[in-house]
């Protein structure tokens, strides 16, 4: 079961992603999980649950990527994390922050979710912070809110070549 499960926890990201929390129905969901809405039930009681679920993805996600980046020095850190930026969104097709959109949504709709949602952004936010300012930036909160930024005004415009020059323009300029 955990197998077919991580699979609509995948898919239902995905679609979140590209779609948005809003414009995702449940049937949409089992669409993409490739079963009939009726089986989703059996492994999600109820849109809440795979939300939840969806988090716990978000959550994993992100450990992955500090784990990944832990043994950097920070001058590797800072490369790595910023070629991670332009590689995800080209595999996800998306410009949006990756954990900050769906957290955005939830707070839209009063989801109750928003709360955890917000939690892993503030994870994000802190360990971007701490090497920021490993790398001697007088503000730790620059260079998140420069990707959160260029996130933003990217996928407002949808020009991916905009957000692929804001990282490039940070990884070649200081970060303070």
């Amino acid at each position: 079961m955990a197998g077919k499960r991580d699979e609509i926890i995948r898919a239902t990201l995905r679609r979140f992603r590209s779609h948005s929390i809003s414009r995702t129905t449940l049937k949409d969901v089992a669409e993409a999980a490739g079963l009939p809405l009726g089986n989703l039930y059996y492994y999600f009681k109820s849109r809440d649950e795979l939300i939840l679920s969806v988090l716990d993805e978000c959550e994993r996600e992100l450990q992955t990527l500090l784990e990944r980046l832990e043994p950097l020095e920070p001058v590797a850190w800072l490369a790595a994390y910023l070629d991670w930026l332009v590689e995800t969104s080209q595999e996800r097709d998306s410009l949006s922050c990756p954990f900050g959109s769906l957290a955005t949504e939830l707070r839209a709709v009063g989801d109750p979710a928003a709360i955890r949602a917000a939690e892993i952004v503030g994870r994000y936010r802190a360990a971007v912070g701490a090497r920021t300012a490993a790398l001697g930036a007088s503000d730790p909160d620059a260079l998140f809110l420069a990707v959160q930024g260029a996130h933003t005004v990217a996928s407002i415009l949808d020009d991916p070549a905009l957000f692929e020059g804001a990282i490039d323009r940070l990884k070649n300029g200081p970060v303070t």
